[in-house]
């Protein structure tokens, strides 16, 4: 009896464990089943921006339970798919570290890996239908450089270096921004990481709400992001683009004081300001007394160039000029004292300053009229001269470095300094009586004018900065044999209005 009682609960014992053991087959079984049946579907991903090295969460269903039982594909726009095995998995959720392999398939800038989307599907019993849409799927940046390297070289090693990279962006605000700490310019896109970060701040400072708050850095497109390569762009409508204001910034401002304040902005039009009382912002960079406006005209009157000296054309008068006296009247009007302010506000957007104070303004050098491709599409109708004249630079006062200003200086070599021949419409005003519009800044046609065959004059009104055949065809270097550029071209004097 007593060796009966003994074995009993041993064979109960046994009894039990091989019924938790065909339980578990059957669980498992089961389970394979559902996964043959569904093709894996992920619905959450989690970070969605993290570098190698480091573990992604996908969350969803139909996966395979247990380790090493799923495959995540990790699919990079032009490359191909890396396959990479999840070391745990329930059937929603599962968690993948990201091996050194991918890092092979990283995009990269100048020789430099940079952060790159992934798209991802799942191999279980079955391979998901899709690849994750560009909202789910991860941003994945390079290895991130050990504690004891010094990615910036200041010999103090990144474990004690709050900035590793000298972006501006400390170490722990990167890893929440998914951001490289190691590089200074994550994206590649030859703007740092900290200004793109500020610029974003800036743009997402609106001015509707009630009251008026600094509002956080939204993380996301379409602002500036430096985890997308979008220095091209221009976010905040002022016509110079994340790139040229950060040049700008780099060249003119104080990036050594931080991230405060910057001088040129891709979230303001208005960079200089200040706030009111209700937190918003103020324009306080004042076209009167602008100071590059009038560092310009000390040099032109120092070296020779606030008066200049202009031939006579096709009849108008010839004579000694103010390098502002755009339409040769003989006087500097009051719209010509401010060379810059175009829409008449009397504070300045980033785009109407002159910033190397070359008597030519941001918009024009960067976008505008010191650009040939500016006179070409505006005045289609004209024939292009044949030599290829160089635009300004926007950050070189003297871009030929002949010593004379970009403003004063001759592009065209015709003997008319470019400010003058920035504008058909300014050197044509006060000539055409009511045809010029005040309010609308540009010359119109009167309603007894002749829309047929309007007024050609005044002569010296159809400027072009690179045709020295525009407007005297008789300048020193418009050639003696006509050719197919304007105005020997056939094309109407009446383009001055255009």
């Amino acid at each position: 009896m007593e060796l009966s009682a003994r074995i009993l609960p041993l064979r109960r014992v046994a009894w039990m464990a091989a019924l938790a053991a065909l339980l578990v087959s059957a669980l498992a079984t089961a389970d394979a089943h559902a996964a043959a049946g569904k093709a894996p579907v992920i619905r959450k991903v989690t970070p969605k921006r993290l570098v190698v090295g480091q573990e992604l969460e996908l969350r969803g269903k139909s996966f395979r339970r247990g380790r090493n039982k799923n495959f995540v594909v990790f699919k990079r726009e032009g490359k191909r798919p890396v396959f990479v095995k999840a070391r745990l998995s329930t059937a929603k959720m599962l968690k993948v570290v990201l091996p050194d392999k991918l890092a092979g398939s990283l995009k990269t800038v100048k020789g430099r890996q940079v952060a790159t989307r992934f798209r991802l599907r799942v191999l279980g019993s079955r391979l998901g239908k899709r690849y994750t849409s560009t909202g789910l799927s991860p941003l994945v940046g390079p290895p991130a450089a050990p504690p004891e390297a010094d990615c910036d070289g200041d010999k103090l090693v990144n474990r004690k270096d709050a900035d590793d990279d000298n972006d501006l962006l400390a170490d722990t605000l990167e890893a929440k921004l998914g951001t490289d700490p190691c590089v200074a310019d994550s994206d590649g896109d030859a703007v740092t990481d900290g200004y793109e970060y500020r610029s974003a701040l800036d743009l997402n400072d609106d001015e509707h709400q009630e009251p008026n708050q600094f509002l956080p850095y939204p993380g996301k497109r379409p602002f500036p992001n430096a985890l997308y390569a979008d220095s091209a762009t221009d976010f905040d409508g002022d016509s110079l683009t994340l790139a040229e204001e950060y040049g700008l910034w780099i060249k003119y401002g104080t990036p050594a004081h931080g991230l405060d304040a910057l001088n040129y902005s891709d979230g303001e039009q208005y960079s200089v300001f200040y706030r009111g009382s209700d937190g918003r912002r103020v324009p306080n960079l004042y076209a009167t007394g602008y100071a590059k406006e009038s560092e310009f005209l000390s040099w032109a009157a120092t070296a020779g160039y606030l008066r200049v000296l202009l031939r006579p054309v096709d009849g108008s008068s010839g004579g000694t000029f103010d390098l502002r006296d755009a339409n040769r009247d003989g006087t500097v009007a009051s719209y010509e004292t401010s060379l810059f302010d175009r829409d008449g506000n009397g504070v300045l957007s980033d785009d109407e300053r002159d910033e190397d104070a070359d008597g030519l303004s941001n918009y024009d050098e960067a976008h505008g009229r010191m650009l040939p491709s500016y006179w070409s599409s505006c005045y289609s109708g004209e024939g292009a001269f044949h030599i290829d004249y160089g635009a300004t630079d926007l950050m070189d006062p003297d871009t030929d470095g002949d010593g004379v200003r970009d403003g004063a200086d001759d592009q065209d070599h015709d003997d008319i300094p470019n400010s003058m021949e920035l504008s058909r419409m300014e050197a044509a005003r006060g000539y055409r009586g009511p045809d010029w519009d005040a309010a609308k800044g540009l010359c119109v046609l009167s309603e007894d004018a002749d829309t047929e065959n309007p007024n050609p004059s005044p002569a010296h009104a159809r400027v072009n900065p690179f045709n020295p055949c525009l407007p005297d065809r008789g300048s020193r270097t418009c050639p003696v044999i006509k050719g197919s550029w304007a105005p020997s071209d056939g094309s109407p004097n009446f383009w001055v209005l255009q």
